[in-house]
């Protein structure tokens, strides 16, 4: 009569060890990932940084004429956007493939999680946003800015950041791995999302010509404000920011969980 009272556990612990194991060889992946990427061109990971300083720095310059800021507030709000919108997008980007990329490993060795190949862009992605990250508190210290123990309310920020990339990377992989052809409409729609979040510009902007909305109900706002206000400003970002993440990542890693796993036995069909 004992088994009953144990399976639950025994199943929870298989559950844990399961995760565990998906962590571990995602990390090997995306390892192997980093080093191929970077170790094989002229800059290496230094490109990582330079590529979206180069942008804030050029755009930077041109927005913050047009919007009248000035230069040594605008740029590290837009080189830290940017670093964070280039996670977004590789991850979205990285999920997409994730499964196709990896048809070998699923088809031969059935015992890996499925977690594991959209968590490896993940993990890649998030190294490549740690070392923007230094390059904007650079940034920041140049302009001016002093090093504040709020700083550290940015973890947390960084760390649904993480879980966030691996919602989207999962459901971006089943999505385009069912249907092919949906990376064309997801090109467009993160082209839009682009122009629709506080990127470029200040998010005052929107809320002056009465599109307060797009602030709302825009995850990405939410997520940009819950490092923006510790990095930036050295201070906690107000909590109605972090109940609206909170919600965000409720809801997309239980769609993420739940489809990972109602698509286990069909995904080999589909690649």
């Amino acid at each position: 009569m004992s088994e009953p009272a144990t399976a639950g556990p025994r199943a929870r612990f298989g559950q844990r060890q399961a995760h565990l194991h998906a962590f571990s060889i995602a990390w090997q992946l995306a390892r192997l990932d980093l080093l191929r990427r970077y170790t094989s061109t002229m800059l290496g990971i230094l490109w990582a940084v330079l590529s979206p300083l180069c942008m804030a720095a050029i755009i930077g310059t041109v927005f913050g004429k047009l919007f009248r800021v000035e230069l040594q507030t605008f740029l590290p709000y837009l080189f830290l956007n940017l670093t964070l919108w280039a996670f977004f997008v590789s991850c979205l980007d990285g999920g997409a493939i994730s499964f196709i990329a990896a048809e070998g490993y699923i088809k031969q060795i059935a015992r890996v999680p499925l977690l594991a190949y959209p968590l490896r862009m993940v993990m890649a992605a998030f190294v490549t946003l740690l070392l923007g990250l230094l390059a904007v508190v650079l940034v920041i210290l140049i302009f001016g800015g002093r090093p504040s123990i709020g700083w550290l309310w940015a973890i947390p920020g960084l760390g649904a950041w993480f879980l966030f990339g691996i919602a989207l990377a999962s459901l971006s992989g089943m999505a385009n791995t069912w249907m092919r052809d949906l990376s064309y409409i997801q090109a467009v729609a993160i082209q839009a999302l682009f122009y629709a979040t506080p990127i470029m510009f200040p998010s005052s902007l929107l809320v002056a010509h009465g599109l307060q909305p797009l602030l709302t109900w825009n995850p990405l706002y939410h997520l940009l404000m819950i490092v923006q206000v510790p990095l930036l400003f050295g201070d906690r970002p107000p909590i109605e920011h972090y109940v609206a993440v909170v919600l965000t990542l409720v809801v997309l890693l239980g769609l993420a969980l739940a489809g990972l796993h109602g698509v286990r036995r069909r995904l080999v069909f589909w690649l």
